[in-house]
């Protein structure tokens, strides 16, 4: 993947979700008015995005498979239906939890692609930061 500003302006506006999520009920607003608890809704956002993330790397699977270093086939379903099952039967820490583990096991993932050269150093180091706010978001909200 080529430096590209677009995706780095989307990818940390895609943050600012669970940015708000953590901040807000420690400014005393638990819940957004027409929306519902910021848990709940940090949590229903992170399985959307896990899951986005996991469906790239489902992509790259599907037009690279003979050069992946993982298989991403298997990496991908795994990492979106353990978000999906933390999120329909785990009380909703365990499935911030559960996000914040998911969005680090994508960040290894994408360690692993681009020491195969499969993805360059900004975009690792754009997924290293956003990845840094979301996870630290996580644990904030869950606290």
């Amino acid at each position: 993947m080529t430096d590209n500003k677009l995706h780095a302006i989307l990818a940390y506006l895609g943050a600012l979700p669970f940015v708000a999520c953590a901040i807000l009920p420690w400014l005393g607003m638990a819940a957004i008015p027409g929306i519902g608890e910021c848990a709940y809704v940090s949590a229903t956002y992170g399985v959307a995005i896990a899951s986005f993330m996991a469906g790239i790397h489902w992509g790259t699977y599907l037009y690279r498979q003979d050069s992946l270093p993982i298989n991403l086939l298997l990496t991908s379903n795994a990492i979106t239906l353990a978000v999906w099952f933390a999120f329909l039967l785990a009380p909703i820490t365990v499935s911030l939890a559960v996000n914040a583990a998911a969005f680090l096991a994508l960040l290894v993932v994408d360690y692993r692609l681009a020491g195969a050269g499969l993805i360059s150093a900004p975009y690792l180091q754009l997924r290293r930061n956003v990845t840094l706010i979301v996870v630290a978001s996580l644990v904030l909200a869950i606290i």
